[in-house]
């Protein structure tokens, strides 16, 4: 699953045969949000060992891999494998948790948790996906503060609902000295209305990566940047422990991009294609498309888009949202979306 090799390729199809992102979201409450790449799993089999070894040469003998808010547990079960294939090892993902795989005198466990309320998961389009793992019903919390309380913990968090609050502070204050590291996969805060300093710590030092990996969100680009424009959406923020080397990604396993809030800022019409898109306008490629005819399916992705308040790009109303939107359409496609 490198991201040049594989998913770029299938990129390219699932787009020239217009099914992306429509196939993420088969199962309506069971949408796929990242698709993990060979890329974001060495990056995060590189974290966990890392901390792993840390541990185990202070002599201590477990280390639990924690998934909160876990969903299908795809990036968790992803994980797990490669940790098992760079330990000469393997790992039953229909097992009950933990997942445990030796790394000389250290254990490591792997768990996935996610809410045991189920109207907060079906809110979050994810009440009926199949896990890749077994998921415990778990609020985050109680979470960490039940398995910190058996180790030490390298706390995951792939994709928080938006608008989330006090993720990483609750980590920090539940966790507290059995926290090993914490790492978000996300796409930058703000843009999943969360404050950027929720992902700062007092205690310790936050670092961006940029592995090269696909989410839902990223879509082929044209002109004026080539199809990189759309790309990388997803990035991870580590929080190791105070003192740790800062983390590294080797030049094959990261991007030069960038923070993609960053890119936005800088480009307007990089922002005008992100926000048709999170309207549901999946036919917007470039600037060239903003004039184009809005296919008629699109506008029914629309229409829902708005009605179900889920978007991409979000601002205070639906109505704000729509006259944002119309700033950036002109002649058919304005008609059509102002009407």
């Amino acid at each position: 699953s490198a991201f040049e090799s594989s998913l770029r390729p299938v990129l390219r199809a699932l787009t020239g045969e217009h099914r992306w992102p429509s196939v993420m979201s088969v199962r309506p409450l069971g949408h796929v949000t990242e698709l993990p790449s060979l890329e974001l799993c060495a990056a995060l089999v590189t974290r966990i060992l890392c901390a792993a070894r840390r541990l185990r040469e202070a002599g201590h003998r477990r280390l639990i891999v924690l998934g909160l808010g876990s969903g299908d547990a795809l990036v968790e079960a992803c994980i797990a494998l490669h940790v098992a294939a760079a330990l000469g090892s393997s790992v039953d993902l229909r097992a009950a948790p933990p997942l445990c795989i030796q790394f000389g005198a250290l254990e490591l466990q792997f768990v996935a948790t996610d809410c045991p309320d189920l109207e907060e998961r079906h809110r979050n389009c994810v009440s009926e996906a199949p896990p890749e793992m077994r998921v415990l019903p778990l609020d985050r919390r109680e979470a960490v503060r039940t398995f910190a309380a058996q180790g030490f913990l390298y706390v995951l968090s792939a994709w928080m609902p938006m608008r989330s609050a006090g993720w990483r502070a609750d980590v920090e204050e539940d966790a507290g000295v059995r926290l090993a590291e914490l790492c978000f996969l996300t796409v930058p805060p703000r843009l999943i209305e969360i404050h950027p300093a929720e992902l700062q710590s007092a205690a310790r030092e936050t670092f961006q990566l940029f592995p090269k990996t696909l989410c839902r969100w990223d879509f082929l680009a044209r002109e004026p940047w080539g199809e990189e424009g759309g790309f990388f959406h997803s990035q991870l923020f580590v929080l190791p422990s105070p003192g740790s080397p800062a983390p590294f990604l080797a030049a094959p396993l990261r991007h030069t991009l960038g923070n993609y809030a960053s890119r936005l800022d800088e480009d307007s019409a990089l922002k005008g294609v992100n926000l048709l898109r999170a309207f549901g306008l999946h036919h917007v490629h470039s600037p060239d498309d903003f004039g184009r005819a809005v296919p008629e399916m699109s506008l029914l992705g629309l229409r829902e888009a708005v009605g179900a308040g889920q978007l991409a790009l979000r601002a205070s109303s639906a109505e704000e949202q729509l006259r944002q939107c119309l700033t950036f359409l002109s002649g058919p496609a304005h008609s059509q979306v102002s009407a």
